[in-house]
């Protein structure tokens, strides 16, 4: 024996000496011992490793487990290396999963109550499963990831509280160890559900769920997509009004058994060869749900986060219904969602219903409301019967801003008094789970103030803020493979004032369908987000009123270089020196008068331009309305949109038709009074709130026909006149920005056509000539194409060609804007407010 070790011995001396001639004999075999002990040490690490559940996504899951031959919610996804580790053989892909439950709450006190026998018994014991292992990349060496479902499940089962993680260890199933047959029968309950589903769907939906072999637990919730792509392009038309607000449908499985009889903890469902037995519907909470669909993202936006916990904190007061202290009280569990269309009120509504397991009930108040009150009525009460069938229950009233409101928008009293004794009705039963009334409405204020009383709770959602949006961009960013940096983002929430949770996932779409359109072989930029969002400004800021960024430099603006400089100070030095500035010491607006076309409007828009921030133009005139009250709603809107936007430049066009003195506006209503004094308790407002950037420019011709409140420090405290341009270098600087697109003869120079313009002129009355020597320039060059007969090759602008006699025709025709005697009561103004 010894003598035949030392052949072999020898011989492996001699094959390592042969193969590496450059290292003695013995180099190999120590090697080849290392890595025998180092692949032992980590075989045995990762049979010692302890592995934490990571609930993913119930839908990711699904399309995880896909290509699997059972379907089943207890696969476990491992890292390649520990299923190589522990399956043998890839065909037979089971594995023990050890639960140490004590481990997982260790932390966590039992209540008096819980320490009984049997929990104590539950909580100390290690539980095994038997589930399927599959093998991806993206999991980490320690995690298990498991279905959302599943840790639901166990926190039911052991009374987890959610978010404890559970750690577990993994075992090979052993030689003599029974695998998951197939049951001949499966006794199950259906959670009921406030929808009307007929026998014939039910046995439809359940027969595709088990056309696929399924593992089913005893005592375990199971989940069945309503999708089209699960059931069908046929059957998801036919039932659409159901369906499309259908999610899921639950069931819970009670008993198994075997081909022989026997009881089984578990087993395989197939349609063909389990008979199937539904025993009675059932009324429990579902199953949470804490993701967004296939996306690892919460269910609930990051930048709606503070709604979200408002709307539960209240929901949780109510989750035990049976005797309950608040609906004894008459304190019902009421509420209403209001904010525009599309800021996230159903994402919010949609996340605390799936976080704490209580469907919802969709009913739309457009279709409740009739021209018959009567039939109103029955809808109504039809949809809060909707209890009576199902619960615990979230009944959503959609679109309630039509609701309780006639044809003229007055308040419906009888509609009103119709629904406080309907909630009195549904609120007089007995319910052993939280039946709950949310109202969602799309309006900012309510015009049903007696109906808006009978609401417990009312949450104003608020269009999102520069932070708000980027924490919105953030987790819209999640549900995408393509992500931009959180600088990125930063400039892009910077830009997108006014966006809301709607308005910014269309953003990001266009964004990716742009990127994809122009075949960049890089990764998606900023760019393509930047150039989006041009577009979408560009698109609705005119027929939304939505503020934007506009693209006027102070290189386009030509002379007034004194009140270039004396605006940049007043309103890019707080911008730029934010902790020098005392917390009251700051600039609330700034009017420009002078005589029209002088570049008032242009100033304000190079302002918000140089400063990067958002334009709000508003013409004083289009605020006004025929309706009582309107007008004054008008300028509390526009100042709200200003708020919103913040960093913000709100730019009041012919301000003296919109706050003329009060007391001699002549109008019987006193309409123009309140408008007035609307505007002035708004500008207070702004002063008084350091952290809102919002400064206010108000341009005008005739500053003395305004309200003097307005023009008192704090309000308009500035005063900066705009005239005309006087000296030959100023009206030199505004041609030069007038005719910064044209092409001028070498021979001209715009100094001495500065110079031939002896009177005082305003910046409309040279863009007037500059344009007027353009057309003048235009007409000559077709003459000249035409007589040497080059018209038929085509004209473009580059050939045009303005000289100086084209200025000198211009000027000969030209007509000034501003008479010597409007001239003069514009200089009398000057010296009556300026400083």
């Amino acid at each position: 024996m010894a003598e035949t070790l030392g052949k072999r011995w020898r011989l492996l001396l001699y094959i390592a000496r042969m193969r590496y001639p450059r290292y003695p004999a013995y180099y190999f075999p120590v090697f080849v011992l290392l890595q025998g002990l180092k692949k032992l040490r980590s075989d045995l690490k990762l049979r010692l490793l302890d592995f934490y559940l990571q609930p993913i996504p119930n839908v990711l899951f699904e399309q995880l487990q896909s290509d699997q031959l059972v379907a089943s919610e207890h696969t476990l996804f491992v890292s390649p290396t520990v299923f190589r580790e522990y399956v043998v053989e890839r065909e037979i892909n089971w594995i023990n999963l050890v639960l140490k439950v004590a481990k997982c709450s260790e932390q966590v006190e039992p209540t008096p109550h819980d320490k009984s026998l049997v929990s104590i018994i539950l909580n100390k014991q290690d539980v095994s499963l038997l589930c399927q292992v599959a093998p991806h990349a993206d999991v980490p060496l320690n995690a298990l990831w498991v279905k959302e479902n599943l840790v639901e499940n166990l926190n039911e089962r052991y009374t987890r509280h959610t978010g404890e993680r559970y750690w577990a260890r993994l075992q090979r199933i052993t030689e003599g160890q029974h695998l998951p047959a197939i049951v001949a029968k499966a006794n199950i309950f259906l959670y009921q559900t406030p929808y009307d589903l007929s026998s014939d769907m039910v046995d439809f939906i359940l027969g595709r769920y088990f056309e696929t072999p399924r593992l089913l637990y005893r005592n375990h919730t199971y989940q069945v997509p309503l999708t089209e792509r699960f059931l069908g392009n046929t059957f998801y038309t036919k039932h659409f009004a159901i369906l499309v607000h259908m999610r899921s449908l639950w069931f819970k499985c009670l008993n198994l058994d075997s081909t022989a009889g026997a009881f089984e903890m578990s087993g395989i469902a197939q349609k063909s060869l389990t008979t199937l037995q539904q025993t009675t519907t059932y009324n429990n909470f579902l199953l949470p749900e804490r993701f967004d669909g296939p996306n690892m993202r919460p269910s609930c936006p990051f930048g709606l986060r503070k709604y979200f916990h408002s709307l539960r904190s209240s929901l949780q007061a109510y989750l035990k219904m049976e005797n309950n202290g608040l609906v004894r009280n008459g304190i019902y569990p009421v509420f209403m969602l209001r904010g525009e269309r599309g800021i996230g009120k159903m994402a919010v509504l949609r996340s605390v219903a799936s976080a704490l397991g209580i469907p919802i009930y969709y009913a739309d108040c457009s279709e409740i409301m009739t021209s018959i009150s009567s039939q109103t009525e029955t809808k109504l009460s039809t949809a809060f019967n909707k209890a009576k069938v199902c619960e615990p229950l979230i009944i959503c009233l959609e679109n309630f801003e039509v609701f309780g409101v006639d044809n003229e928008g007055h308040e419906d009293q009888r509609i009103t008094g119709s629904f406080q004794a309907e909630l009195m009705t549904l609120f007089g039963r007995q319910y052993s789970h939280p039946v709950v009334v949310v109202a969602v409405a799309n309006q900012k204020e309510s015009n049903t103030p007696k109906l808006t009383s009978l609401f417990l709770e009312v949450i104003q959602l608020h269009s999102p803020t520069t932070a708000e949006r980027l924490e919105l961009l953030r987790w819209i960013s999640l549900g995408h493979r393509y992500r931009l940096s959180v600088a990125q983002l930063q400039k892009i929430a910077e830009q997108s004032q006014g966006f809301t949770l709607a308005d910014l996932e269309l953003l990001y779409g266009n964004a990716l369908e742009a990127w994809r359109r122009s075949q960049d072989t890089g990764r998606v930029g900023l760019n393509h987000f930047l150039a989006s969002l041009d577009h979408m400004q560009s698109t609705f800021s005119d027929s939304l009123g939505a503020p934007k960024v506009p693209k006027v430099l102070w290189s386009e603006i030509g002379g007034l270089a004194k009140l270039k400089s004396e605006i940049q100070n007043s309103i890019g030095l707080p911008l730029r020196h934010k902790h020098l500035m005392g917390k009251n010491m700051r600039r609330s607006g700034i009017l420009l008068y002078g005589p029209p076309g002088t570049g008032k409007t242009l100033i304000a828009k190079a302002v918000a331009t140089e400063c990067n921030l958002s334009f709000l133009s508003v013409q004083g005139p289009e605020l006004l309305n025929m309706y009582v009250g309107q007008s004054e709603q008008n300028v509390r809107e526009v100042f709200a949109r200003a708020r919103t936007a913040s960093p913000c430049v709100l730019f009041l066009d012919e301000l003296d038709s919109l706050a003329p003195n009060r007391g001699v506006s002549g109008d019987s209503g006193g309409v123009m009074d309140r408008v007035v004094s609307q505007m002035l308790s708004e500008m207070d407002g702004i002063s008084k709130d350091p952290g809102q950037q919002i400064f206010i420019l108000a341009a005008t011709n005739r500053p003395d026909l305004i309200d003097p409140a307005l023009l008192r420090p704090g309000r308009f405290d500035k005063l900066l006149y705009v005239g005309p341009s006087c000296t030959v270098e100023d009206k030199e600087s505004v041609l030069r920005a007038v005719t910064g697109r044209f092409r001028l003869a070498e021979t001209l120079t715009l100094r001495k056509i500065a110079e031939s313009l002896k009177q005082d002129m305003t910046g409309a009355d040279m863009y007037s000539i500059c344009s007027n020597a353009w057309l003048s320039a235009v007409r000559r060059t077709v003459k000249e194409a035409i007589a040497g007969d080059s018209i038929d090759e085509g004209l473009n602008a580059d050939q045009v060609i303005v000289t100086e006699d084209d200025f000198k025709e211009s000027v000969k025709k030209f007509i000034p804007s501003i008479s010597p005697a409007d001239m003069a009561y514009f200089n009398q103004l000057k010296g009556n407010f300026s400083a």
